[in-house]
């Protein structure tokens, strides 16, 4: 009697398609939290933090014949005392919120020569507006912020320079990688790649297993990939499917070791990168401790993928075949270890434009459209090699590109949370509900509330990105007592990275388990006590941190 393979492996079908099931679903949930979060900008009450604007000594020179500037505060202790780092501005306590209204005339902005200041909060200047001096906006606008965020910025009416640069710069990103990975698809070079590590070491099918989470963990601590990663699925479906192992272990080698690598981050350009251009520090500062991190949480994820294809295994009563992974002919092999160097060669150029991007610092805001640069490069080059020409290989980026397009609306939809938030002027009420939280507890406290406190905004606002630009700036100005810059970073990136692949609201999670024909729930009941002992872990090497003073 022949032995039947595990009802739970793949059927062998491994084309990436997203339903329009899932797309729709996706789409339903990140508009209703963009209403939610219009309906919090007329439930939360609006207020605002003033902001140093960096002027050049010549053009503050101009100011010397004009009064003081007032910078209203709740806090009584300041009142008359200058403002640090302001060229001519005074602290002045008051309660009369219609006083606010005059500080539109100035944008409620102090002038500054110290260039590391400019839009960093001003301390204690928080102050809440009067009824109607808000930008809300009005309900109809909700359903047209995704698109204001993508043209306009963060302005009220469009005018030269107000693109959002850093949301147009994340979809180029998206369109490059989609169209690299695709000519790599196209061209063999990832099945030979893959294939490779599999002759080394099927013997050793549990060490694959280790060498696969490594594998992708890197390529998302170094360069951010997370979502781009989803186009290794019919891949990993197939080496899965030889296994014996699920569907469900299939799509976990991408979206739970990503999740993990994106968020214990060595140089992801789109969180620690971000992230510490923000706070006014090289993102090396604290590197060999995100190391360490590294190292350990790589260590628990592999054997938490060891742990699913085991399950699987129990279930299976077939031995694994991976015969179709052998090669024997030589031609073949040769063939397979060119690609496979030239893949290297692909992912070594791209990381050459992030080693210079974080090496030179006038570059380091530029380091997402460099990374793209970088790719492009790397895919002319190798693609043009791997599929003999360039007509087959722009075909297949373009393909590529075509594919990841429909995520692009999730991107664009999320970023219209923070905007709505913005022109709400409640994101600073937020953060001075929370600062007065922490203000006066110890370190430790102070980590476990703001860890929180990211963790709901996480729900509201998915992007990485977007999380870093609007809090990391207040976070680190505004200091909290025992919290060193390098803490706050790391809260910020545990808190925001792991619930990437926990929460409904974030589009690769539901890309992903839409592709692998998984629902939410099996995936929250699978995963659940596997993402709190990540919590656990993530918490305890805060604590660490501040004990030993990172």
């Amino acid at each position: 009697m022949n032995a039947q393979p595990n009802p739970t492996a793949n059927d062998g079908k491994t084309k990436v398609q997203i339903g329009a099931k899932s797309f729709i679903l996706m789409v339903c949930i990140l508009l209703a939290v963009v209403i939610a979060a219009g309906v919090l900008t007329f439930v939360i009450p609006a207020g605002k933090y003033y902001r140093y604007e960096y002027l050049e000594e010549k053009n503050l020179s101009q100011l010397d014949n004009v009064e003081n500037f007032w910078v209203y505060t709740e806090n009584e202790k300041l009142n008359g005392q200058a403002v640090e780092g302001s060229y001519n501005d005074l602290y002045k306590y008051t309660t009369d919120k219609t006083l606010a209204d005059a500080q539109n005339n100035k944008g409620f902005l102090v002038y500054t020569a110290d260039k590391d200041l400019d839009g960093r909060v001003v301390p204690d200047s928080y102050i809440v507006l009067p009824n109607g001096s808000s930008t809300r906006l009005p309900v109809w606008r909700w359903l047209t912020a995704p698109f204001e965020s993508l043209i306009w910025g963060n302005t009220d009416k469009p005018f030269p320079g107000s693109i959002n640069v850093n949301e147009i710069s994340i979809i180029a990103l998206l369109l490059v990688l989609g169209g690299t990975f695709k000519v790599l698809e196209q061209s063999g070079g990832l099945e030979s790649f893959v294939r490779l590590i599999i002759q080394k070491l099927y013997t050793k099918r549990f060490v694959a297993v280790w060498a696969i989470t490594l594998m992708v963990m890197v390529l998302s601590a170094v360069f951010g990939l997370q979502e781009q990663l989803l186009i290794l699925y019919p891949l990993l479906a197939m080496l899965c499917a030889a296994m014996n192992w699920s569907k469900f272990t299939a799509i976990s080698f991408i979206l739970m070791t990503s999740g993990v690598g994106f968020t214990t981050a060595i140089t992801n350009p789109l969180t620690i990168g971000l992230a510490s251009q923000n706070a006014g520090v090289p993102i090396t500062d604290g590197m060999w401790y995100r190391f360490i991190i590294f190292a350990v949480m790589y260590v628990v994820t592999s054997l938490y993928m060891t742990y699913l294809c085991k399950q699987d295994e129990k279930k299976a009563n077939q031995m694994a075949d991976i015969s179709k992974f052998i090669v024997d002919d030589p031609v073949q092999k040769r063939e397979d270890q060119k690609k496979a160097l030239l893949v290297s060669l692909l992912f070594g150029i791209a990381l050459l434009g992030v080693i210079i991007a974080i090496a030179i610092e006038t570059l380091r805001s530029y380091s997402m459209i460099i990374m793209g640069v970088a790719f492009i490069v790397g895919t002319v080059i190798v693609g043009r090699i791997l599929l003999g020409g360039f007509k087959p290989m722009g075909k297949a980026f373009a393909e590529g590109a075509k594919a990841i397009a429909p995520s692009l609306l999730i991107i664009i939809i999320a970023f219209a949370v923070p905007y709505i938030a913005k022109k709400g002027d409640i994101l600073d009420t937020i953060f001075h509900f929370f600062y007065g939280i922490v203000t006066g507890s110890s370190p430790y406290v102070a980590t476990l509330v703001l860890y929180a406190f990211i963790l709901v905004l996480e729900f509201f606002i998915p992007s990485a990105s977007a999380k870093a630009v609007l809090i990391i700036p207040m976070l680190t100005l505004a200091p909290i007592e025992g919290l060193s810059t390098n803490v706050i970073l790391m809260t910020y990136l545990f808190a925001d990275g792991y619930t990437n692949v926990l929460f409904p609201t974030c589009g690769t999670l539901l890309i992903g388990l839409g592709l692998a024909d998984q629902s939410l729930g099996t995936w929250f009941k699978k995963t659940i006590l596997f993402q709190l002992i990540l919590m656990a872990l993530s918490i305890g090497f805060l604590f660490l941190a501040i004990a030993i003073g990172v």
